[in-house]
Order: structure tokens, then C-alpha cells, then sequence
């Protein structure tokens, strides 16, 4: 009978997550992911089959990722663009360096070169700007957003900004990552508020 694991995937997951923002990709190696929830290098291999399983997994986890963020996020407002906010800010909480950001940053390249790393970036990127087109379009059924408003448009320009930020913001370090994200999004999004939430 196999033994039961003590420590799931998701936990895994996460110290790589951890461990990506502190090395990067190519210095991340299964050891350094390992001793941060107690497993040896071996079992690691045994359930993700090498480091590049292991970047698999965590890049096709991040679409689920952004799903529980944003059902967070709602659970914690009742203000659709205040959830849309926390949200956007959720994932940069834990980024206080800019050579975390950069770090994590050098997973584009990955999904620039590698097709199987591309898939699961499209379908982060998908779930980001799917997540923020129902929330824009629940944002206009609150009176929040101007009802003229292209949301699917909208929803693909917080792409665009986020994305963009993240690189700015990583070269310039201007403030917070939190506070700077908080600014481009605002700016986006401030032309297209109904009077009352500008």
C-alpha cells in the first residue's frame, strides 16, 4: 500500500512559487524547493518527474490561482471595482524587492521559448482578463462603470497595464509594487467611472 503524503502538491507548489521569486528559474533547482516544505530532492522528482515537471505544474496551476484570488477578493468587498482592486493587488502582496519581481520575470522567457510553458501563460493571461471583464460588467450593473464602457476592451488594457508594471516597476522601483500597481489602475480605469466613483 503507498504510503500517504503528508505534504500535498498544492503545498509544493507554493514553496516554488516561493523559491522562483528568490532565484529565478534557472538558478531554482528541486533542493531549494525541497527544504522548504521538509522533502527531499528524490520525492520531488518521483511526483513531478524533473525541475522542468515541476515549473510545468506551477505554471498550470496559476490559472486556478487567479480564480481563488478573485473569489477572495469578492468575499471581501461588496463593491465590484474594490474587488477588481484587491484582486489585481493580491498577487504583488508578497513582492517586496524588485529582484523578486525580476525573478519571477524571467519565467516570460520560458514562456516565450517553450510551447508547453506558452499554453499555460495564455491560459493565466485568459483568466486574468476574463476574471476582469466580469467584474467590469458587474462594476456597470452596480453604477460604477460608465454603461458605454468597451469592457472586453478594459478587461484586455488591466492586462496590458499589469503586465507592463510589473516590468517598469521592476527596472525603476518607483515607491511600492502594491502602491504603483494600485496607480496605473486607477489611471486606467478613473476615464471610465460614473461621476459618483471618480
Amino acid at each position: 500500500m503507498a504510503r500517504p503524503r503528508l505534504i500535498d502538491d498544492d503545498t509544493i507548489l507554493d514553496a516554488t512559487r516561493v523559491v522562483l521569486a528568490e532565484l529565478g528559474p534557472v538558478k531554482l533547482t528541486l533542493a531549494a524547493v525541497g527544504a522548504r516544505v521538509g522533502l527531499a530532492a528524490p520525492t520531488l522528482i518521483q511526483r513531478f518527474g524533473s525541475k522542468r515537471g515541476l515549473l510545468l505544474a506551477s505554471a498550470a496551476r496559476s490559472p486556478l490561482m487567479v480564480i481563488r484570488a478573485a473569489e477572495q477578493a469578492e468575499a471581501h468587498n461588496t463593491s465590484p471595482l474594490a474587488a477588481l482592486r484587491d484582486f489585481a493587488l493580491s498577487s504583488v502582496a508578497h513582492i517586496e524587492r524588485r529582484e523578486q519581481l525580476g525573478n519571477g520575470l524571467g519565467f516570460v522567457q520560458l514562456d516565450v521559448a517553450d510551447p508547453e510553458f506558452r499554453a499555460h501563460a495564455v491560459a493565466h493571461s485568459a483568466a486574468i482578463v476574463d476574471t476582469a471583464a466580469r467584474l467590469l460588467r458587474a462594476a456597470q450593473d452596480a453604477g460604477e462603470l460608465a454603461p458605454e464602457a468597451d469592457v472586453d476592451a478594459l478587461a484586455r488594457l488591466i492586462l496590458v497595464c499589469f503586465n507592463g508594471a510589473f516590468q517598469v516597476w521592476a527596472v525603476n522601483g518607483w515607491g511600492t509594487l502594491t502602491d504603483f500597481v494600485r496607480d496605473q489602475l486607477d489611471l486606467v480605469l478613473t476615464p471610465y467611472l460614473t461621476g459618483t466613483r471618480r
